[in-house]
Formats: C-alpha cells, structure tokens, sequence
C-alpha cells in the first residue's frame, strides 16, 4: 500500500468519477458530500484512473475505453473473487468495505480525515455490513467507524439516508417485486423480475430498487434471493443474496459477474432461456 499511496501522491493527476452505474449516483446515496461532482462522461484521456470496490473490468460498463485509455490504472477493491485489471493493486479481501481499506490509504497519505470523508468512509462501512448486522464485521471494522465518529459525523443519521430510508418509489417497485416474486426449492429460492415497463410507470431509475433483494432474502426459509432487474439494452442487472454457507460470488462469476460470498451480481440476457440458467444454478447451490 506504501508504494502505491507513494506513486499516486507523486502524480500530477485529476480524477474523474465515473460510475459503472447507468443512471449515475443512486438516489438514496445523493446526500453524500461530493455526489454532485460524479461524471457520466468524460472527454479527454486521464492519466491516471482508479477504479473503486470494482471486483471487475467489465463492471466499469462504458467507462472501459476511458479507464483503458490512463497511463495508470489502479483498483481499490475488497471482493472474494475479483479479477486483477490494473497496473497497480490495492486489494484487501478481509475488509468489511472499501471504506476501510481507503482509511488506511488516507493515513499512509497522512491526509487528514475531515467530516466529509469521514461521512462518505462510514457510509461505505455501513452499506457493506447492513449496518453492522453481517458476518464481515470484524474488530478492525469497528475500530475504523469509532475513529470516523471523533471527527463528528452522525451515524444515526448516515444510518437512516443510507440504509433505512425509502423514496417513494423504490417502496412501490418493492411492492411489483413482490407481486412477481416466486419461489423455487420450496421456498429455499426466490426470484423477481422488475421490468422496464414497471421503472417507466413508476417513473424509476435502476438504483431505486436496489433494497429489493434484501428484502427477499428476509422472507422466512429463503436460502438465495435474485432480483432481475429490465435495463432496457436486451439486458437483466442480477443481483443475489445468500444465507451463510451459501456462496452466491460463485454463480455470479459463472454468468460473468462476481461480488462476495453472500452478496454478489452479475448481467444475463433478458430472455427466458438466460433466466431460467440461472435460476437453475441458484437451485443446485441451495439444494
């Protein structure tokens, strides 16, 4: 980490966000400081490019050609079973989130933690272990949030707008989720489809239902959730969640995603046959 903090201080560079994700930043994180300034295009040929909590290459979605394009690339990335695809790595499998791995780059940096940083360090803490709830918490978990409240941030607060909070609309394609749910395995699997046609009568973005899955994988004896998620490209977004002992990173790689052992995601074709792949798959590993 010394090298790479080393190299990236010494370079005169500019970075420029740019989210795999289609619709930019998620509604529910637009409170985070610094969300304003997230790019969704960007014309020129950066020199460096550093790719944040990406297990992969192609999760960088059009951004590939600009990310190629740097003369140095880099991956902060945390996930079970992530693809290398950068010049120089920084990866640390056993953090909870990669709020705690930036932490530390911050201190060899000897950059001081602001609140705003903080802010931003914590939500990315507190998303990734479902508020403190999931199996990654570990006591450098906790050691990292407790230096992150001394600079004063709420976490009552980032709690609610990251975790808890619901817009209106993510409440109502939580509700077509349900209506289209079903089970499979007796009850061990569930899936949903959200279709384009429900974001457009709901007048939704993919990052609305984005709590969806947590929400199945709730459901008494569900084993693995999968949510289906239209993107209008002749494409489903999938994401899975599993119970322990489950790994779910396995079938997401399988179908050329990845994640963590109980959190993970991937893209499929929007047909019958591609669904019913995958299904299938999630069926054998709940068996």
């Amino acid at each position: 980490m010394k090298t790479a903090a080393a190299r990236l201080q010494s370079a005169d560079t500019r970075l420029i966000p740019s989210p795999a994700h289609p619709d930019g930043v998620p509604p529910r994180f637009h409170f985070l400081p610094g969300s304003d300034l997230v790019l969704s295009q960007y014309k020129g040929k950066p020199d460096v490019a550093i790719a944040v909590d990406c297990g992969s290459l192609k999760q960088l979605g059009p951004s590939v050609p600009l990310f190629n394009a740097a003369k140095t690339t880099v991956q902060i990335d945390h996930h079970d079973f992530g693809e290398p695809f950068c010049k120089i790595m920084v990866v640390d499998t056993e953090a909870a989130a990669v709020g705690e791995i930036i932490y530390g780059f911050l201190k060899v940096l000897r950059i001081k933690v602001t609140p705003a940083i903080a802010t931003c360090l914590l939500t990315s803490i507190i998303v990734d272990t479902g508020s403190f709830r999931f199996s990654n918490v570990q006591s450098r978990t906790l050691q990292i949030a407790s230096d992150l409240l001394k600079t004063g941030v709420d976490m009552k607060y980032l709690i609610e707008e990251a975790y808890w909070k619901r817009s209106l609309t993510t409440a109502r394609l939580e509700a077509v989720s349900v209506m289209n749910m079903r089970f499979e395995m007796n009850g061990a699997v569930v899936w949903t489809v959200v279709k384009q046609s429900d974001f457009k009568k709901e007048n939704g973005l993919i990052g609305d239902a984005d709590g969806v899955t947590d929400a199945l994988r709730s459901i008494e004896g569900v084993k693995i959730a999968a949510l289906m998620r239209e993107t209008g490209k002749g494409t489903y977004r999938v994401s899975l969640r599993s119970g322990l002992g489950i790994n779910v990173a396995r079938i997401a790689q399988v179908f050329g995603g990845g994640g963590h052992h109980n959190a993970a995601g991937c893209s499929i074709r929007a047909t019958k046959k591609a669904r019913e792949d995958l299904i299938r798959a999630l069926c054998r590993i709940a068996a």
